[in-house]
């Protein structure tokens, strides 16, 4: 019975999250940045870098491509793994533990998608996730990036009208109607830099101002 509840919620926030979707209007700016950075790994691919803020319309935002993304163990994150997988995209979560025994599935979540991004998949990580601070790049997607070769785009996806959640990362879901417009920032290639500096690139990146377009 219970299975069979979990099943219904995750079906029933599946289509409300479609339901949504069908209602918004999609802007897309300077998408060029993209054909850009396929150029400076060998597959063609890269990593897109958001603030969790923005993570419901930055999934949404990306679904004509098949892309790998990182989603928690935990049975609270059942439905979002759900969600992506249903809007086509490759979901890594790791196994529950290592061979020695130890709990780890976060690193190993991170094994797997280097390992697809190594096929070739561009991925998306929400560098502030799951629980902050906000606005504080992880070194997480810096490390994915080095090991998979591959550049770092910031990726901002800004709703024009938004509820605003009061939680650790100011959560914003889109109004329905609600124009998004897509914004790219320049590819940054981490191979050769140190992490500390690194990460304050990235952090520059994602914080810059975009224009809002009428």
């Amino acid at each position: 019975m219970i299975l069979y509840i979990e099943k219904m919620v995750k079906r029933f926030l599946y289509f409300l999250v479609r339901l949504f979707d069908l209602t918004y209007r999609y802007r897309f700016h300077n998408s060029e940045v993209l054909e850009n950075a396929a150029g400076l790994s060998e597959k063609g691919n890269y990593l897109l870098a958001i603030w969790h803020q923005n993570l419901f319309q930055g999934i949404l935002a990306q679904s004509t491509r098949k892309y790998v993304v990182i989603v928690s163990r935990s049975k609270d994150a059942e439905p979002v793994a759900y969600t992506c997988q249903k809007f086509g995209h490759s979901v890594a979560r790791g196994s529950s533990r290592s061979k020695t025994g130890v709990d780890k599935g976060g690193r190993i979540a991170m094994e797997e998608m280097v390992d697809l991004l190594k096929s070739g998949l561009p991925g998306a990580v929400t560098v502030d996730g799951p629980k902050g601070p906000a606005k504080k790049v992880k070194p997480g997607i810096i490390v994915m990036a080095k090991k998979a070769g591959i550049p770092i785009i910031p990726y901002a996806p800004l709703a024009r009208n938004y509820w605003q959640f009061n939680s650790w990362d100011n959560f914003r879901l889109p109004k329905p109607f609600s124009i998004i417009d897509i914004y790219y920032g320049e590819p940054l290639t981490v191979t050769d830099l140190p992490l500390e500096e690194a990460l304050v690139e990235l952090e520059i990146g994602l914080n810059q101002e975009f224009p809002q377009l009428a």
